[in-house]
């Protein structure tokens, strides 16, 4: 609850300063607006989740996100800092894919296509509106670096003035999830990991990746945890990882450890 209660401050305060910044009449290419988040993030993928929606009048749309349903997330391939590449995710009732590319003012995004499930109200409307409003740039006006268990943040405004909050999220992209690839010790490996985890018995019943080294090889399970992957059921890893040694592990646990150092793919199973 703790937790909750700053992130939800801190939410609060990004807005209010965003809100501010459009109030004043900032310019869009000013410091706050065209600020990088690179202080708080290295090259790399980075997986965002809408978490507010605020329109022109000042009502809030509503969002799914944590335990309300399926979130609302863009996975940009070289990280949101980078001047392109492509991004990908799910829009709130299909899956998306297209390019985006850094702006003077924000972010623009190109060449969407996605795949055509029809959903039923509030979901279809509320992916109707995200997916036109993609079809202008989007203006950077707030920004957040990581802080404590909040992780970055930014506000877009998009082209009929709603304003749109994404916070990063574990798993691909944030530093605080990796493995500094120069520490000293251990070997480095790729690993793939299978789509949905399996029941399996250690000191007790739990769950297992089932994982492999090599791509056409069997599958065998993983007892202990991938340390940085934040796991989606349905999507396949290629990941690749520290793989340490531990000394005088307990006894419900692996005496090998894995540290995510990067994720190279994730592919939705069908």
């Amino acid at each position: 609850m703790p937790a909750m209660r700053a992130a939800r401050a801190a939410s609060a305060l990004l807005l209010a300063a965003a809100l501010g910044a459009c109030a004043t009449g900032a310019a869009s290419d000013s410091p706050g607006a065209s600020a990088s988040l690179n202080q708080a993030q290295s090259g790399g993928p980075g997986r965002w989740e809408l978490m507010r929606w605020q329109q022109p009048d000042g009502t809030l749309r509503p969002v799914p996100h944590g335990d309300n349903g399926q979130p609302i997330i863009f996975e940009f391939n070289r990280g949101i800092d980078a001047a392109q590449g492509t991004v990908s995710g799910y829009s709130g009732c299909n899956r998306f894919t297209g390019g985006y590319g850094k702006t003077g003012s924000g972010m623009r995004f190109d060449r969407l296509a996605g795949t055509r499930m029809a959903c039923m109200p509030p979901r279809g409307e509320l992916e109707a509106a995200l997916l036109k409003a993609m079809q202008s740039p989007f203006t950077t006006v707030g920004t957040q670096p990581s802080a404590g268990s909040t992780g970055r943040q930014i506000v877009w405004k998009t082209a009929d003035g709603d304003l749109l909050q994404f916070v990063e999220r574990e798993g691909v992209g944030r530093r605080g999830a990796r493995v500094d690839a120069q520490q000293a010790g251990g070997v480095e490996k790729t690993v793939y990991v299978d789509s949905q985890r399996v029941a399996c018995s250690g000191m007790g019943r739990q769950t297992c990746y089932r994982v492999r080294e090599n791509p056409d090889g069997p599958w065998s399970l993983w007892y202990g945890p991938i340390e940085g992957l934040d796991f989606e059921p349905g999507v396949a890893y290629t990941l690749r990882v520290r793989e340490t040694r531990v000394e005088n592990p307990p006894a419900d646990a692996s005496s090998i450890r894995w540290q995510l150092l990067g994720v190279e793919a994730r592919t939705r199973a069908n």
